[in-house]
């Protein structure tokens, strides 16, 4: 019986989804505090602004860590269970810090049941990540040890043909490529050729919030078609016999080029290379980024042949198949 690991280090990492998430609903706070009548020019108090993101995303820990518990006391250890239990587990401490008023800008009436979906998504990946990165251990005499430490009750090997399995929270994960690279890039412009920009006033906050907008944005349009376009190049590596992470990447940034090319002809962008650079660099990445969480499967059986008739159980480079008897008759 398995049961995953207790891991900080992939309770760290399953909390990079959730972090991204509040900073961006933080950074839309702040811009609130801007925009909406009647202006509020104040921003609000540094360790207000600290405590509130930092209590959210500890809310988010300690819940997540707490739900990983119950699923190791129950042996539970797919990832579909812990993709569940961590957008659960999302929900929950966004409610939580709803009705305790840890949120900074707490969504408009009407509007919470929505302002909580990017969360729950977010912990639906957190979780995934926490099972992916914590790994299993063996549970013998209801103490764990290692899958393949001493003592294991077996060691199983397996010697048949693999394959990259069709994971839709890989998926995901690599779907969210797009909008996280291009708010990263519009951050990284503004902080370089814009500096003047930052220097004083509310520069910081919508230097802040623009690539937060743009995060939300690009994710929304892109999330479907990047979805479909991950699914083609793992068919298309699945067809071709790959399963490396470097023939993924490969083939993500050539099947990224030829789209780019099919749609430059209705882009208002005149340069080809401004638009074939970092399609290719984002099908890559994507592509690497699936084979990364997606992991391998044995490759099925066939199904089982429904035969009327044995004679008719013959190979397929048996002879009978080629030639054929002959009766002479008078």
């Amino acid at each position: 019986m398995y049961a995953v690991k207790n891991s900080p280090r992939a309770l760290l990492v399953a909390l990079v989804p959730l972090a991204v998430v509040h900073a961006v609903f933080l950074a839309m706070a702040l811009l609130a505090t801007q925009t909406e009548p009647p202006p509020q020019m104040n921003l609000p108090a540094p360790d207000k602004v600290l405590i509130s993101y930092a209590g959210c995303l500890a809310l988010d820990g300690m819940l997540l860590f707490a739900g990983h518990l119950v699923l190791r006391q129950s042996a539970i250890f797919s990832r579909p269970a812990y993709a569940l239990m961590g957008g659960a587990m999302a929900a929950t401490s966004y409610l939580l810090a709803l009705r305790n008023g840890l949120l900074l800008g707490p969504p408009k009436g009407g509007s919470e049941i929505t302002f909580g979906l990017l969360p729950t998504v977010a912990g639906m990946l957190a979780g995934f990540l926490y099972g992916q990165f914590a790994g299993l251990a063996v549970v013998t005499t209801g103490l764990p040890r290692s899958a393949d430490g001493e003592g294991a009750s077996t060691s199983r090997t397996f010697e048949g043909p693999v394959r990259v399995r069709t994971s839709i929270a890989a998926v995901m994960i690599a779907a969210t490529v797009p909008a996280s690279l291009t708010a990263v890039l519009i951050f990284m412009v503004i902080s370089l050729f814009l500096p003047g920009y930052l220097a004083g006033g509310v520069g910081p906050v919508f230097a802040a919030a623009f690539p937060a907008q743009m995060f939300l944005i690009i994710l929304m349009a892109t999330i479907v078609p990047s979805a479909i376009f991950v699914l083609a190049a793992h068919h298309i590596a699945r067809a071709c016999g790959r399963h490396r992470g470097i023939d993924y990447a490969g083939i993500g940034s050539l099947l990224a080029g030829l789209c780019v090319g099919l749609i430059a002809p209705l882009m208002p962008v005149t340069s080809l290379f401004a638009l074939i650079a970092p399609g290719i660099v984002y099908g890559a990445i994507m592509g690497a980024l699936y084979r990364r969480f997606a992991g391998i499967e044995p490759v099925p059986l066939p199904e089982v042949v429904i035969a009327t008739d044995e004679a008719t159980l013959v190979g397929a480079d048996h002879p009978s198949r080629r030639q054929h008897s002959v009766i002479l008759t008078n």
